[in-house]
């Protein structure tokens, strides 16, 4: 069974949604219950426009989670998605096996949080990918970028990833889904695993990615 992650934030639950038990929540009934959606989404969505890598249009934490909370259980649809990683953590039992997770939010288990859950390979190869530093040169109408490489942490877990990670503006290339998490707590507040496991629990909204190429930092440049 999938259990919840440890992650690097506070746990403070918005108001439950229990219409989530049923296999699908249209998007208009999302955004009435939960308004603070749009507006949390506010600073990405002023910027969307400017980034060359969100033609024709990138996808914030709310949009994304109406798309996954509206699907059939099961159903991914495919996006571009732009996100400020706000928390993050890693898993230590159970079928999320040693997977790591950035969030839009400190808070992984509040309604309009978009997690990225990153397999290790995929994380270790984004952390040591080439980053532009010091100015370009310039010569005959040539121009030459100067490339700085760092290597990936040595021990790669939560807190080596969040010090490089955190506050960071990504676009991530991937398909969102509901993801159903056994865990006591939650935003919307746990239900009856309908699974048919004895366990509680609720849907997170995640993009699975398994390629450092998925990723884009969207605040280099």
């Amino acid at each position: 069974m999938l259990r919840a992650a440890l992650i690097l934030g506070i746990i403070v639950p918005l108001p439950s949604f229990a219409a989530l038990a049923e296999d699908a929540v249209s998007a208009a009934q999302l955004s009435a219950q939960f308004t603070d959606l749009d507006d949390a989404d506010l600073p990405l969505k002023a910027v969307r426009g400017e980034l060359p890598d969100c033609e024709p249009g990138c996808i914030t934490p709310g949009e994304a989670t109406a798309m996954a909370l509206s699907a059939a259980e099961g159903e991914a649809q495919p996006g571009r998605f732009l996100l400020d990683i706000r928390g993050g953590g890693q898993s230590f039992q159970g079928e999320l096996g040693t997977m790591m997770f950035v969030n839009s939010r400190q808070d992984y288990a509040t309604l309009g949080t978009l997690t990225i859950a990153f397999e290790p390979e995929a994380l270790q190869a984004l952390l040591r990918r080439a980053q532009v530093c010091g100015a370009a040169d310039v010569v005959e109408g040539q121009i030459t970028v100067k490339a700085c490489y760092t290597d990936g942490p040595p021990d790669l877990n939560m807190f080596t990833m969040m010090q490089r990670l955190s506050g960071r503006r990504i676009i991530v290339e991937g398909d969102v889904r509901r993801q159903w998490i056994d865990s006591p707590i939650g935003s919307p507040s746990p239900v009856a695993n309908k699974r048919g496991e004895h366990e509680v629990g609720y849907y997170q909204v995640w993009v699975h990615v398994t390629e450092a190429a998925q990723v884009t930092f969207a605040d280099e440049g």
